[in-house]
């Protein structure tokens, strides 16, 4: 009796390693470019966890950040007291990080069920779309909150930058927009799209001469349709992310945080941006601890995009009525 437990035993084993085995050659088979996602892969080669969801711990990073950490990170902003950073009159121009409370081009804002609209499109390959996602998150955590976000990276060829994704995405696509996002608030929509395309490659987005026809044409519903229309009518598209925050159109992102040079492996033999070599962990611990330049920078940014929304919605949000926010919307004349 024990051997033929043993014998089925062992027959269990050689069913589930013959899995894993026929599993690999499809995916090598299917898709030969795209690298399996498994752990402990160098910067520049990753796809740990790719396009899985971020631990409940790490959600509540972003949703339940203390609304101190936004006072603190604006006013060290405005005052020019991030360290190792240097600026003048509210504007970061640095290799690491850029960041600058200015006006953006105006527009009505977007009310879809009695709502104002922050609209998102970007591409999972982009490099900025991944630096930003993270301020953008803390900053939508400010009106709302995210029921579920997804780990992810800007594709192997355009930084390998650790990221979050509003939705699980298709990173092995030939080209194909991914809309949707687990976001909820009683003051805004969020309405988000993204191009997938083979994460392996470099940045990908659609060839065309007007590209944000591409996602208008895809649009799933209604909402999709009038926010994207919205956006192709501006004709201000000028490359990714490509966003409006309450009556503010940002073409590009508006802040950039590469990371901190001095606390994060050195570029110099990787020609890697700091960040590069951050995992999501640790995003995440410096985000909660915050008690470095990378977390200031990343609260500050969102801090940015807090006061372009704040305005219209009459600074309902709590966020709205912190000092900092407020002196950003009278920087920007939103005030």
């Amino acid at each position: 009796m024990a051997s033929l437990k043993n014998e089925l035993k062992l027959m269990k084993i050689i069913v589930a390693l013959l899995s894993v085995v026929i599993i690999g050659l499809f995916l090598y088979i299917m898709y030969p470019s795209i690298k399996v996602a498994v752990y402990g892969q160098p910067a520049g080669s990753r796809l740990t966890g790719i396009s899985t969801p971020i631990t409940n711990m790490e959600l509540s990073a972003i949703n339940n950040a203390s609304n101190s950490y936004f006072e603190i990170a604006g006013e060290k902003l405005l005052n020019l007291s991030l360290p190792n950073e240097q600026g003048g009159n509210g504007t970061y121009a640095g290799p690491l990080f850029q960041a600058s409370v200015t006006r953006q081009v105006q527009a009505n804002a977007l009310l879809i069920n009695g709502k104002p609209s922050v609209i998102y499109i970007g591409a999972i390959s982009c490099i900025y779309c991944a630096e930003n996602r993270w301020a953008m998150a803390l900053a939508l955590s400010r009106f709302g909150s995210f029921n579920r976000l997804y780990t992810g990276y800007s594709s192997l060829g355009d930084g390998d930058l650790p990221t979050l994704y509003w939705n699980k995405e298709n990173y092995t696509s030939n080209g194909t927009v991914q809309f949707g996002n687990y976001y909820q608030s009683n003051y805004i929509n969020f309405i988000s799209s993204e191009y997938d395309s083979q994460i392996s490659s470099g940045f990908q987005f659609p060839k065309s001469q007007n590209p944000i026809t591409f996602f208008t044409s895809n649009a799933p519903n209604a909402t999709y349709s009038t926010a994207l229309e919205f956006m192709n009518r501006t004709n201000m598209f000028e490359g990714t992310p490509f966003t409006f925050w309450g009556t503010s159109l940002d073409r590009g992102a508006n802040g950039v945080v590469f990371g901190n040079a001095t606390t994060t492996n050195s570029t110099a033999t990787t020609n890697l941006l700091p960040i590069s070599h951050m995992t999501h962990s640790q995003i995440f611990d410096q985000l909660s601890s915050f008690n470095s330049t990378f977390s200031y920078e990343e609260y500050a940014v969102a801090d940015i995009y807090i006061a372009e929304v704040c305005p219209s919605i009459n600074n309902a949000a709590s966020a709205c009525s912190l000092p900092a926010i407020r002196s950003m919307e009278k920087m920007m004349g939103l005030a």
